[in-house]
């Protein structure tokens, strides 16, 4: 059964045939259809017509208000893309078009391709640990998720104030827990020691959040 076409898809579709007679415009809203299939595709789409101001003899003001009216892209989604294109482009070009020869390497979310460009630009990492990202994303296609885990602490580095709110955090969701736990009828601690169990936690709560 086919899946029903949802009304952003057929605003696009409409906006296909509308524009059937320029093929810039049509290939840019083709590649924000096929967005979650073909992000690079789109991201080049998208950075070509707004370095040739293409937007502008469509009959927009200015290029976000193109990619919100027309492609129904958020500006902020628009922005990562174009910014994670420029990097692969500069990083690893072989995957925005591989030659007939070339190694098939797995296409990295644009949202990995986001991570490991905002770890350089932070340039809290080395050489060395970027050069590592740079390999799991662009050849081994590890995805944001998973980087994010295995880099985060290295890439983005809390400050001291950071690491303190996000211990207090952890200290007050723990206590709220055995509090919790503690209190509840069948859990065997004895009433009197529940209570002190329970007064000293929430000391500890309220510390933790002020």
């Amino acid at each position: 059964m086919t899946r029903p076409r949802t009304k952003t898809e057929a605003q696009l579709d409409e906006a296909i045939l509308r524009h059937a007679g320029d093929a810039e415009r049509v290939m840019a809203l083709e590649q924000a259809r096929r967005f979650k299939r073909s992000w690079i595709d789109l991201a080049e789409s998208l950075t070509r017509v707004r370095d040739a101001d293409s937007f502008r003899r469509w009959g927009f003001a200015s290029f976000e208000e193109y990619c919100a009216k027309e492609l129904h892209l958020r500006a902020g989604t628009v922005d990562k893309l174009c910014a994670s294109f420029r990097f692969l482009r500069t990083n690893a070009p072989r995957l925005i078009r591989e030659e007939p020869d070339d190694v098939v390497h797995p296409v990295p979310s644009w949202q990995a391709v986001d991570f490991v460009a905002r770890a350089e630009e932070r340039g809290a990492a080395d050489e060395d640990t970027l050069d590592q990202m740079k390999r799991a994303v662009f050849e081994e296609g590890v995805p944001a998720p998973a980087l994010a885990r295995r880099f985060r602490e290295v890439a983005f580095p809390l400050g001291e104030d950071e690491r303190r709110g996000r211990s207090r955090s952890q200290i007050a969701h723990t206590a709220r827990r055995l509090a919790d736990l503690v209190a509840e009828a069948d859990s065997g601690v004895p009433r009197g020691l529940a209570e002190k169990v329970e007064g000293v936690l929430g000391e500890l709560v309220a510390w933790s959040v002020d």
